[in-house]
């Protein structure tokens, strides 16, 4: 679990135990093949990482990629107020574990450490973006 929150931008600065923490509070959530997950354009307030399965991201109706194992999407949502920038579907029956913004907020507010790495990764990413 921990090398797999390290891979998140968001995330790979963090000390082991700061990742830990994050770790005792994702959730455990299973979905279909065939099922969407989200839609473009909605409001997010979820993370998701990939343990087992594979999923597609489209936008416009076009497919831009494909996920697995390890993967993770949505962690903007975890950030901003900004609308679903993809629809993900998946491709075969997935397991993920989410992060809440609710808990991913808590987690901040709470842990120093957290809120300071995860701050200057959010400004980073804007800045490579604009």
């Amino acid at each position: 679990m921990l090398q797999i929150l390290k891979n998140i931008p968001f995330f790979a600065s963090l000390s082991d135990e700061d990742l830990n923490q994050i770790a005792r509070t994702v959730q455990m959530n299973y979905f279909p093949a065939d099922h969407i997950i989200f839609e473009e354009g909605q409001l997010g307030d979820t993370m998701y990482i990939i343990k087992r399965g594979k999923v597609q991201v489209i936008r416009d109706n076009a497919i831009l990629s494909t996920l697995g194992d390890h993967a993770f999407f949505g962690e903007m949502a975890l950030v901003s107020n900004e609308p679903r920038n993809a629809t993900l579907k998946t491709l075969t029956d997935v397991e993920v574990l989410t992060l809440s913004k609710e808990d991913f907020n808590h987690l901040l507010q709470t842990n120093e450490s957290i809120a300071t790495r995860v701050s200057y990764e959010v400004v980073k990413r804007a800045n490579e973006l604009y």
